[in-house]
């Protein structure tokens, strides 16, 4: 009876606490949820951020990360953000269209092509208007950008697969996102979607025959090695949205959320200078192997290009209207590759 009374006096007292904002013993634990290896580029900027909010916070901060989906994969981890589960997280911004589903736009094939492109994409006050009242809604608030790189084709087969109308057919994983699943129909493949986790075995076993991540994942994933050509298209460039938990960072004292927005800023800054860098690296790991990577000439490009444009009307202007499509069209001329 007494040990009841003690635990009900001791869960009123931190109530309390969190109502008037007092932060208690928890108050500064940061759980940080990564769905990739930790050798990928995103996972190598996570340990980043881990070093820097310990560097910055010290004994005020306990730091817990969680690589490869362990905690919360690709499918999970915006309802476990939501939930608190995880505080911070950095899906590609496909992942979050169940809860903001204008945010596909972002990732129309062959509009924004370049880290510039994307960076002036996410500051301007029309486009973001589009999708960030949706994620705040649904208890995500937008913190960071983070880069990944262009998306590429990768197959199994004798020959390489150079225009769309030769992908006809095939089993491509993509992730679950409309914007994906849409692209991969426009060139009449036969679109997989699931967690980039079950992608190693399922192109091992054919449940796949192909795939489209950044030259990074491919490498960190080691599944180059299991496809037979790489097409690079780059008919997107991938990138990361850090979403964090908005309960819980506008819950945290002042001191602590400077801590962890400088910490944020060092790792976006460290992911920045290393996109394109590790991408190259990784490229050039690619072709030493016997998995043999193609470059597109202009007319196969152009050929790409004229088969997905369709989903920029579908996807595009039907969904976000005129006004974010022209300044979307806009800003990717502007800062075309």
């Amino acid at each position: 009876m007494l040990t009841r009374i003690a635990t009900s006096l001791v869960g009123a007292v931190l109530c309390a606490a969190m109502m008037l904002g007092v932060p208690s013993a928890l108050a500064a634990e940061i759980i940080l949820s990564n769905d990739t290896q930790q050798k990928s580029l995103k996972g190598q900027t996570f340990d980043v951020l881990k070093q820097e909010i310990e560097k910055r916070l010290g004994s005020k901060a306990s730091v817990r990360l969680h690589h490869s989906g362990t905690l919360f994969d690709q499918k999970t981890q915006i309802q476990g953000l939501q939930l608190g589960s995880a505080h911070i997280i950095s899906p590609t911004a496909g992942i979050y269209s169940p809860v903001a589903p204008k945010i596909g736009v972002l990732l129309l094939p062959f509009l924004l092509s370049s880290p510039e492109a994307i960076d002036a994409a996410l500051k301007d006050e029309v486009v973001r208007k589009a999708f960030v009242p949706d994620l705040e809604a649904k208890n995500i608030t937008p913190v960071a950008v983070w880069m990944n790189g262009p998306r590429d084709f990768g197959h199994k087969g004798r020959e390489p697969a150079l225009t769309p109308d030769q992908w006809k057919g095939k089993k491509i994983r993509v992730q679950s996102a409309p914007i994906f699943v849409k692209t991969m129909e426009a060139i009449g493949a036969n679109v997989i979607a699931m967690s980039w986790s079950e992608v190693p075995s399922a192109l091992q076993q054919g449940v796949i025959d192909a795939a489209e991540p950044t030259p990074n994942a491919w490498r960190a994933a080691g599944i180059y090695k299991v496809v037979d050509h790489i097409i690079l298209n780059e008919y997107v460039y991938s990138f990361y949205i850090v979403g964090a938990n908005k309960q819980w960072w506008q819950g945290l004292p002042a001191d602590v959320r400077k801590g962890v927005e400088g910490a944020l800023d060092a790792a976006s800054k460290w992911n920045w200078e290393n996109a394109d860098k590790m991408n190259a690296a990784a490229l050039k790991t690619i072709e030493a192997s016997n998995t043999k990577v193609h470059r597109l000439n202009a007319a196969q490009k152009k050929a790409w290009q004229k088969a997905v444009a369709p989903v920029w009307k579908t996807l595009g202007e039907d969904v976000v209207g005129p006004e974010v499509m022209a300044r979307l069209k806009k800003i990717g001329a502007q800062h075309a590759k």
